[in-house]
């Protein structure tokens, strides 16, 4: 199997991020301006955090994958892709999402995190596409990299 294939999963948040409030400020009754949510990740910090779970997690893969051998057959690949493959890229999408998205990147977060999950169902569905090129986390890779998650592009 390809090392961008292994790689690949480790990306991104679906933490709804909850957004400041307008209301009134109570002087004249009108509305004020929201409040910048304080629980947003900074950016560099959510880039640093997200690269780092996805590190941590690719290599357990390719620890994992030295047991295959040079020449797994295709249901030593299938295994592989149910067993270690799926649970791992669903545990760096789950760390991920916990992060919550830096203000203004929601958006982004949400397709990495929509598109990941695409490729874990892919993937548990036909454990046989990790050996297709792209593969099924083909999106993923590319909402990673516009992210800056060079870690989770593979």
């Amino acid at each position: 199997m390809k090392r961008s294939l292994l790689s690949l999963p480790a990306l991104a948040l679906a933490a709804s991020l909850l957004a400041g409030c307008g209301g009134s400020d109570g002087s004249d009754g009108k509305d004020s301006a929201p409040e910048p949510d304080a629980s947003a990740i900074a950016s560099a910090d959510f880039v640093s955090e997200a690269n780092q779970i996805c590190a941590d997690g690719n290599a357990e893969v390719d620890s994992a994958s030295a047991e295959l051998g040079d020449a797994p057959t295709e249901e030593d690949v299938s295994a592989f892709a149910r067993d270690v493959l799926v649970p791992n890229i669903q545990g760096q999408h789950d760390a991920i999402a916990e992060l919550g998205a830096p203000e203004g990147d929601q958006d982004a977060v949400d397709a990495l995190l929509t598109a990941l999950q695409d490729g874990i169902d892919a993937l548990t569905a036909d454990p046989t596409v990790v050996s297709v090129s792209p593969g099924p986390f083909a999106d993923a890779n590319a909402a990673a990299t516009e992210l800056g998650l060079t870690e989770c592009a593979g």
